[in-house]
């Protein structure tokens, strides 16, 4: 960076609750304010901006005035920032580093610690990694303290949850106690007795939803009088929520607590622990259910698991993945039907094994069926691809230009103009920031006119990326034909279908609910291969055109 006079300033302040450390005045958001102003006013340097996140951790960069700050320095707006220490700009070691030895002098911005001799301007700056390290100890130690505390109170029995269980609610006056929500209690017992008398989580689930009773997470929602930001099927009841239930040991009165930890402090990932790390105490609380009842809904779902669970493990299906639902577009999920000894894997929709009948239809189809009706498929465009397969090429492409799947070169000239879009507009707004400098154009109507550029902007940032997919896409599509077509002439003369046949030719096989025609049930399956669909259709459009 040039040594210049003055500089305009963006002033960085942070406080996070972690920060109590028995000097919150000295470290609080107004006195880390006053004396950068003062530091400013002290050089003779243009404040520009002063940026406050109150309330936000240092060991991850998703604040919103941190990100409103690197928006004005990609701007230009401003070309200096001053924080009071570094632990204010960040406790993340290796993104503090980022900022501080890369981003910064990348954009050509002065950065200043105050208190930590920083000055990325000079060459003093031995320290800087060493100061990261510390501050990053700082969050690190308090995270393990906070896992000690939360530790120990749970091993006394104390719930440590942000969020009751489903049947129960967190006491007013101690909110380290369970006690029963009698509003939806009932239901926990009608599930543990409906288990216990023989029914299956899915036709439980299934009548739950016919009654419209709102599932843990609606209800959950609709206490708290928000909205659910995840509006599909886990609005609804599943037979894996039916399981959660019944396998929580809480509605018998015990405290089952740490099966989740966090990845780092870091992270606000989790991840499930071994059985063995969980903290078990019994009699806490108030049951729900007798253990009785328990014992006996416990005995019952063991026995339905050892029922359905085939004796040796089976290999991967071979539509794996592949199948989709015709109605709700869910993946079908392969199951074995029938008695034990005569058991056919049976393909059916996901959101309807999971949540009944309620939500979609069972789409049921069996595999051997199914492979009949692929191999056959495969077999019918080998044998076409063996008898010309440069004309079933060029059939393919030209029939994929005219029905639009490939539009010749059209994303590769959106994406050009695109870019000199975003040119054009870049070289814009430096004339107009001259203007407005220069005092030519007035200040409110500089930022009236840049906020419908930066309009624009986002907008084409959002649509870039997207067109270069598609114009990689377009200039790798007749080699993708004409090695799919390659592909599958290989297979003329086979008799048995497996996994990576169907991984290498087919992209999905769409299957529909079972509908009369004269009588007679008829279902249709279609399969969509990859990089040309469903070739039949395809084909016969083209001969429409013709």
């Amino acid at each position: 960076m040039k040594m210049q006079n003055s500089f305009d300033v963006g002033i960085y302040t942070r406080l996070s609750r972690d920060d109590n450390n028995g000097n919150l005045e000295s470290m609080s958001i107004g006195n880390q304010r006053q004396i950068l102003s003062d530091y400013v006013k002290e050089k003779g340097w243009n404040l520009v901006e002063a940026y406050i996140d109150d309330g936000f951790s240092g060991t991850n960069f998703d604040r919103p005035d941190f990100k409103r700050m690197l928006k004005d320095i990609e701007k230009g707006r401003i070309n200096c920032v001053i924080t009071k220490d570094l632990s204010r700009l960040g406790r993340n070691y290796s993104m503090t580093g980022y900022y501080t030895d890369e981003y910064f002098p990348e954009q050509n911005v002065r950065y200043i610690a105050i208190n930590d001799g920083v000055d990325t301007m000079g060459s003093n700056n031995d320290f800087a990694a060493f100061h990261n390290v510390i501050n990053e100890y700082y969050p690190r130690d308090i995270s393990r303290k906070v896992r000690q505390v939360k530790k120990s109170n749970a091993a006394k029995g104390m719930f440590m949850g942000s969020r009751a269980p489903y049947g129960y609610k967190k006491s007013l006056i101690d909110k380290h106690q369970l006690i029963i929500d009698e509003d939806v209690a009932h239901i926990v017992r009608r599930i543990f007795e409906d288990i216990a008398n023989g029914e299956n989580g899915r036709r439980i689930a299934g009548q739950l939803n016919a009654e419209c009773i709102p599932c843990p997470r609606a209800y959950y929602y609709q206490n708290l009088d928000k909205e659910n930001p995840r509006k599909d099927e886990s609005m609804v009841w599943g037979s894996a929520s039916v399981l959660g239930i019944i396998e929580n040991q809480v509605y018998i009165g015990d405290m089952v607590q740490g099966q989740r930890q966090v990845v780092s402090f870091k992270s606000k990932k989790r991840r499930k622990t071994d059985p063995e790390e969980w903290i078990i105490v019994e009699n806490t609380h108030e049951a729900i259910i007798p253990r009785d009842l328990w014992d006996e809904a416990q005995k019952m779902r063991k026995t339905r698991e050892h029922f359905h669970t085939p004796k040796v493990e089976r290999e991967v299906s071979i539509f794996a993945g592949l199948i989709r639902c015709a109605d709700c577009g869910s993946i079908m999920a392969g199951s074995l039907r029938g008695n034990e000894g005569k058991q056919k894997l049976t393909y059916r929709c996901g959101r309807y094994a999971n949540h009944g009948k309620e939500v979609c239809s069972s789409h049921n189809i069996r595999e051997e069926v199914l492979v009949d009706i692929v191999l056959n498929d495969i077999r019918s465009y080998a044998k076409i691809a063996e008898n010309d397969k440069q004309s079933l090429t060029n059939q393919v492409i030209r029939a994929l230009k005219e029905t639009t799947i490939i539009e010749s070169n059209v994303a590769e000239r959106q994406l050009v103009a695109a870019e000199n879009k975003v040119d054009e507009i870049n070289s814009t707004v430096k004339n107009l920031y001259k203007e407005k400098v220069s005092g030519k154009m007035p200040e409110t109507f500089f930022y009236s006119l840049l906020s419908d550029y930066e309009k624009d902007l986002k907008e084409l940032e959002e649509k870039i990326p997207v067109l270069r997919e598609q114009a990689k896409a377009e200039a790798g599509q007749e080699d993708n034909v004409k090695r799919w077509i390659n592909n599958i002439s290989k297979y003329l003369k086979v008799e048995k279908l497996d996994r990576f046949m169907a991984r290498e030719l087919i992209d999905t096989i769409i299957v529909s609910e079972f509908y009369k025609v004269d009588g007679k049930n008829v279902q249709d399956v279609t399969i969509n291969y990859k990089f040309v669909g469903n070739l039949g259709e395809l084909l016969a459009k083209r001969k429409e055109v013709a």
